[in-house]
């Protein structure tokens, strides 16, 4: 990719996803990924309306007179995409391809994160770490999350999510809110990713390409697997097998997603992905 393109492909996803941000996820955000504590504010005194139990007896002693200590909520937190550059992520049938709208997912929640004062931090992963970014604040550590997403070469095609995964369990040891964004064509996957919700806030995000679940009415096609170069000739009737056996993986993963503690959002590259992040942050804001 000319770097000319790239940067006009980085400022077109900031501006459409920036205007989300401010209309529709950051106040969302702000309640959905409360801070990990409370920190001290000050000491002021009484006022008509404080609740009697937040007085500090030992502070009012020596002044006289009744005061009371304030907190805000410790707000600063780690957040890290843990997202798949496998060779399956350049596949599209649509407008977009899976990693061209993975980028775009992550910058809504990137831009959300950042707007209130979190740190983000990246992992690219295929069957190895590709790429690690530290977590950090601010705008233009979001567009450099943005541009790696776009325009990164892994070195190799394939994908092995438990890697990522245990790679990422060794090197950050904050508890951390940590959003996956991969197709999931990958092998098992269960242990590490319970082994990750007990030490941070998990999001699966299942990304997906309609013709993955229902492929053409046409009497035969071949398919060749990007990650493996393997090509393999369907008929209709295991092209109407495949769909089905989609579903059913997807029902199965949601339910372990669910004992394991991870929310799991699947999205499809044909819709529109804002009505499936909005409602996870409602499905977060209801729990608490």
């Amino acid at each position: 990719m000319l770097a000319s393109e790239l940067m006009e492909k980085v400022r077109r996803i900031e501006i459409r996803t920036r205007r989300i941000v401010q209309n529709r996820t950051a106040g969302a955000w702000h309640a959905s990924f409360k801070g990990r504590g409370i920190e001290f504010a000050e000491i002021r005194e009484f006022q008509e309306g404080d609740e009697v139990r937040s007085i500090d007896w030992n502070v009012s002693a020596r002044l006289g007179s009744p005061y009371i200590k304030l907190f805000t909520e410790e707000r600063e937190q780690n957040v890290f995409f843990l997202v798949d550059r496998s060779a399956s992520g350049q596949f599209g049938s649509g407008e977009m391809t899976k990693a061209e709208y993975t980028a775009e997912v992550a910058a809504v929640l990137a831009f959300s994160a950042t707007l209130n004062k979190d740190r983000v931090g990246l992992l690219l992963f295929s069957d190895q770490e590709e790429l690690h970014l530290d977590p950090a604040r601010g705008h233009r550590h979001v567009l450099r999350i943005i541009r790696e997403l776009l325009a990164f070469e892994p070195k190799s095609q394939k994908t092995d999510l438990a890697a990522g995964i245990e790679h990422l369990l060794k090197t950050t040891l904050k508890r951390s809110i940590v959003f996956i964004l991969s197709d999931l064509i990958t092998p098992e996957f269960d242990k590490p990713l319970r082994a990750l919700s007990r030490k941070h806030e998990v999001i699966l995000l299942h990304v997906t390409d309609p013709i993955e679940r229902s492929l053409p009415n046409i009497p035969a096609l071949s398919i060749s697997d990007l990650e493996t170069g393997e090509v393999t000739r369907l008929r209709r009737k295991d092209a109407q097998s495949l769909a089905i056996r989609t579903s059913e993986d997807s029902s199965a993963l949601a339910k372990k997603c669910l004992r394991a503690g991870v929310d799991y959002v699947p999205l499809d590259t044909a819709v529109d992905y804002l009505p499936a992040i909005v409602g996870l942050f409602d499905k977060r804001i209801s729990r608490r």
